[in-house]
């Protein structure tokens, strides 16, 4: 036969012949109380002794606990002593109602050692099946009811975009080089580039400082019409028509095959 669900009255009456932990005075001895995950503390019986008197109830809902368990310490400045512990049966009291039972105190090496009067009253409540049965809330998330794994959850182990990349954006192609890869860096105090201009040619010379930049598109080297570069003919590379002027390095030698100038003829 199931047990019925309901509310147990736990009334903690008194305790004879218990151990005494004070050698000078009289020891106040407490009680704490669990059910299951509920817990109470009854007050301190202040020079209760070996024979304290509560008289305390205590209410518990219940659906499959069988059982109390009562500790009996001694409450001291800086440490409460240990009398003892007992437990109490909800059988009697969940068949007939009601139950009034005296308990057996044992110490910690498992000695008897006097006795705590106790009094059960148990009342039906249906209504905690509910409770005990139904899902708890917030548990498991609603949002991932349809998924059996974690791997399917939209998602799970997608690590996150790097920092600065707009969220959503695809991926970098694995093993490809990042953009402007092996591109010289800027010139040292030059400007930086307009927002949204293409990046310089690898390879191509920097830009004069100060200089108006080049048109969109235009070629980045060299600049249109020579600017920046010197129009004057280098002496000696390549030679040029008509430079370097008649007579400023002497006179030329004759061409190949014609008689050297002053040279008797035979």
């Amino acid at each position: 036969m199931a047990l019925e669900p309901g509310e147990m009255a736990v009334t903690i009456e008194y305790a004879k012949d218990l151990k005494d932990k004070d050698i000078f005075g009289k020891q106040d001895p407490y009680c704490t109380i669990r059910v299951g995950s509920q817990q109470y503390r009854t007050r301190t019986a202040t020079d209760g002794g070996k024979r304290p008197v509560w008289n305390e109830t205590f209410r518990f809902n219940i659906i499959n606990e069988n059982d109390a368990e009562i500790t009996i310490k001694d409450e001291d400045v800086g440490h409460d002593d240990f009398l003892g512990t007992a437990r109490i049966s909800f059988a009697r009291a969940r068949e007939q109602g009601r139950d009034t039972s005296q308990a057996p105190v044992y110490t910690k090496h498992g000695k008897q050692h006097g006795f705590l009067q106790v009094s059960l009253s148990f009342t039906r409540n249906s209504s905690l099946k509910v409770q005990a049965h139904g899902p708890y809330p917030g548990y498991p998330p609603q949002q991932y009811a349809q998924y059996t794994y974690p791997q399917q959850i939209p998602g799970y182990g997608v690590p996150p975009p790097a920092y600065g990349v707009p969220y959503g954006a695809p991926p970098p192609v694995y093993g490809a080089p990042p953009p402007n890869y092996g591109a010289p860096p800027p010139a040292y105090g030059a400007p930086p580039p307009a927002y949204g201009a293409p990046p310089p040619a690898y390879g191509a010379a920097p830009p004069v400082y100060g200089a108006p930049p080049p048109a969109y598109g235009a070629p980045a080297y060299p600049p249109p019409g020579g600017a920046g570069y010197p129009t004057v003919p280098q002496p000696g590379y390549p030679p040029q028509p008509g430079y370097p002027p008649p007579g400023q390095y002497g006179t030329p030698p004759p061409a190949y095959g014609a008689p050297y100038p002053g040279y008797p003829h035979k």
